[in-house]
């Protein structure tokens, strides 16, 4: 650098739309007609909702579609770690009731980790190994993924009072977790969960997945950063506003309900979640997440005899576009496909966790691969300096 050039140094709180990293994993653009579009390593979303959850975790992970065998070895994988050790189901059971879904998770899957078969590994205690620890983030990573929809559904059932249920071999990552809810796995509702994991497997450097990165550019151990990375996802400004636009359904109850209700809360000032976003081109038009769960809710619903859930749904979203500009994000109609799949709201953000789980797997994945830095941002201080350092006064004499 030119030691006559100035430096230009400036504060954005927030981040906003500052660039932390290059990645090749996920973009949120508008296709050619101007709509937005979730791009998974260049692949279109409105594609991978075709084929079953672990293939496009498999293409974040690696970079490239499966073929059959690689799927198979894939799937095989996840199945053979997703029972839970006895011991784990005996932790769950000493929780307090009442507990929340995201701390239950959180607090046992750092327990099943200390049960893992390279928690002993020192590899990570390791500098300058990065194609290594790759591979230990990987499969430690898998391991740990493969049991959250155990966690959650023994958690929620044990709290509820009834026996956990066990994952069956033959099914898949989705068609599990309905039926350790005891929630038949028809293809129909395995379809609508199946899709509901792919849309929320990775959506760029969003605060958790941010999270993640941070602490794993720490070099910690394989398993911290997708611990870390579920406090910012309970955060009611990220995943966990999908459990509060649940509630807001709830309280609306019938549609004749919905315009007194969003006007009341506009005009006090409220937060009316499941609208608006920090990506710019998600402000007033529905991002492809939003279209695709549309399309796969509203005929579910009248199934069910739930369609008033989506005139609700229509409702809210003509007034808010109306007053504020601001068109669904995801998370509106996704907890209205799970509440028609009868998955009970609060596990909502538990199993938004159990897909960006391998999100975040896959962004850390590419930070070691990439041979990442430390994280280790600067400030603008703006307390007393040298020339107004303060006086100090002993205690007996304050």
């Amino acid at each position: 650098m030119n030691p006559n050039t100035e430096v230009l140094h400036t504060v954005d709180n927030g981040l906003d739309g500052v660039p932390v990293c290059t990645s090749d994993i996920s973009l949120t653009t508008v296709d050619h007609s101007g709509k937005p579009i979730l791009l998974y390593r260049g692949y279109s979303i409105y594609d991978l909702i075709e084929g079953p959850f672990e293939e496009t975790v498999y293409l974040l992970l690696n970079g490239t579609l499966p073929n059959r065998q690689q799927l198979d070895a894939f799937s095989r994988q996840i199945k053979e770690h997703s029972r839970l050790d006895q011991r784990a189901i005996d932790h769950l059971r000493s929780y307090p009731k009442g507990v929340n879904m995201m701390d239950l998770l959180m607090t046992s899957l750092s327990f099943v980790r200390m049960l893992d078969a390279d928690y002993e590994n020192t590899l990570w205690q390791t500098p300058k190994k990065d194609d290594d620890l790759a591979a230990l983030l990987l499969n430690a990573g898998v391991r740990l993924g493969a049991q959250i929809p155990a966690l959650i559904t023994a958690g929620w059932r044990i709290q509820q009072g009834l026996e956990p249920i066990a994952p069956d071999p033959e099914l898949s990552f989705a068609a599990n977790l309905l039926h350790m809810l005891d929630i038949a796995p028809e293809p129909e509702w395995v379809n609508a969960l199946n899709t509901v994991l792919i849309l929320y497997l990775d959506h760029t450097i969003n605060c958790s997945t941010f999270t993640a990165l941070v602490v794993e550019s720490s070099m910690t151990d394989p398993y911290t950063p997708l611990i870390a990375a579920g406090a910012p996802l309970k955060g009611v400004r990220h995943g966990g506003a999908n459990e509060l636009a649940a509630l807001m359904f709830e309280e609306i109850g019938t549609p004749g309900k919905a315009r007194s209700y969003i006007m009341n809360k506009l005009e006090n000032g409220e937060l009316i979640f499941g609208f608006g976003h920090r990506l710019p081109h998600y402000k007033h038009q529905k991002e492809s997440r939003v279209t695709i769960a549309e399309r796969i809710g509203r005929p579910l619903a009248d199934k069910k005899g739930l369609g008033h859930l989506f005139e609700i749904y229509d409702l809210i979203g003509d007034i808010m576009l109306k007053e504020k500009d601001r068109a669904p994000n995801a998370d509106l109609p996704i907890c209205l496909l799970l509440k028609v799949l009868g998955v009970p709201r609060e596990l909502n953000t538990p199993i938004f966790q159990a897909s960006r789980h391998f999100g975040w797997l896959a962004n850390i994945l590419r930070q070691r691969r990439a041979k990442g830095p430390l994280f280790r941002p600067t400030q603008e201080y703006t307390g007393p300096d040298i020339d107004r350092m303060r006086a100090y006064v002993p205690l007996n004499r304050r």
